[in-house]
């Protein structure tokens, strides 16, 4: 069963992509549905988790109280994110991730705190808002 808590926080993401697709030409919101039949049903994945996980595949930018970092993104879901990198990082690290909007010109920052680290890279949770960093 889903947790009451999260509805307020998902029903926000519905609409704020409610909001963009009718923001979108008719091109734009073609475009958009050509671009989701390309994601093969493989790529998502639930694992131990409880949000589904997507392939992302960008570069980004995030950084910790006293450095900034450029790593591929390697999937990406609601709850967080998978960095490729190999810089050395410890579990319970803080970061302020800075992820792209697919169309390149706007990102949003996010905080997020390291909760696996591996040689492969490092497993970012998503914090709350009113999570100070």
């Amino acid at each position: 069963m889903e947790n009451n808590e999260d509805f307020p926080e998902k029903n926000n993401v519905i609409l704020q992509l409610i909001k963009r697709i009718l923001e979108m030409t008719d091109g734009e919101r073609f475009d958009l549905l050509e671009q989701l039949g390309k994601v093969p049903v493989n790529e998502l994945s639930l694992g131990d988790r409880n949000d589904f996980r997507r392939v992302y595949d960008r570069t980004i930018t995030f950084s910790t109280q006293d450095r900034q970092y450029s790593a591929l993104c390697k999937d990406i879901s609601n709850g967080g994110v998978f960095i490729q990198t190999g810089e050395i990082f410890r579990l319970g690290q803080l970061v302020t991730l800075d992820i792209p909007f697919s169309d390149g010109k706007e990102s949003i920052k996010v905080p997020a705190e390291i909760v696996r680290v591996n040689t492969d890279g490092i497993g970012l949770k998503f914090m709350k808002k009113e999570t100070p960093l």
